[in-house]
């Protein structure tokens, strides 16, 4: 063998490594990307569902409320009374900050039940605050026992009982703070 013959062995050898590491990548690009869209279109799957999830949930419960308050205004239509102790949370008080922090921590103690968790993107974009206001007022009636620590270490103001009421009406009458 001269050393033209090695020659062009060497440059067939060369060709045919270099042709099989391009179909090696070629292979590897079009796999992957049969991969991204396998995900894309379950992710597209799982948002449709999620949505018609919780549109479900909204219209059982507001045909639950109306149910419960025809039963009620037929049964007495006299009002509860509310305990000296009474505490509500006023939501739309709570600012776009915070309603993601209440979110966050709302991820963080509820690992158990996944249904309490509050999305804080949608499509990549963030959501309103009057969406996550809505969700923290959902997440409120399913799970109080849970999400009123939550909000009282975090939205301290949203927070309004009949003892502050009380006393702030005694403040707007006298102009001074009266001490207990």
């Amino acid at each position: 063998m001269n050393t033209q013959e090695i020659q062009a062995i060497l440059n067939h050898l060369i060709i045919g490594i270099t042709a099989l590491y391009t179909v090696v990548m070629v292979v590897d690009f079009v796999v992957g990307i049969v991969h991204l869209w396998q995900k894309f279109t379950v992710n597209i799957e799982n948002t449709t569902s999620e949505k018609l999830h919780l549109e479900s949930i909204d219209i059982k419960k507001s045909l639950k409320l109306k149910n419960q308050n025809q039963s009620t205004n037929r049964i007495t239509s006299k009002p509860e009374p509310q305990p000296d102790n009474f505490i509500s949370i006023d939501v739309d008080k709570i600012d776009l900050r915070t309603a993601r922090k209440i979110a966050t921590a709302i991820k963080k103690a509820s690992k158990s039940n996944p249904d309490l968790i509050i999305k804080q993107k949608v499509n990549n974009k963030c959501i309103p605050l009057a969406w996550l206001q809505a969700q923290i007022k959902h997440r409120l009636e399913l799970a109080p026992e849970i999400l009123t620590p939550i909000i009282r270490e975090l939205a301290p103001t949203a927070f309004t009982s009949a003892q502050e009421n009380i006393q702030h009406s005694n403040i707007a009458k006298t102009g001074k703070r009266q001490v207990s």
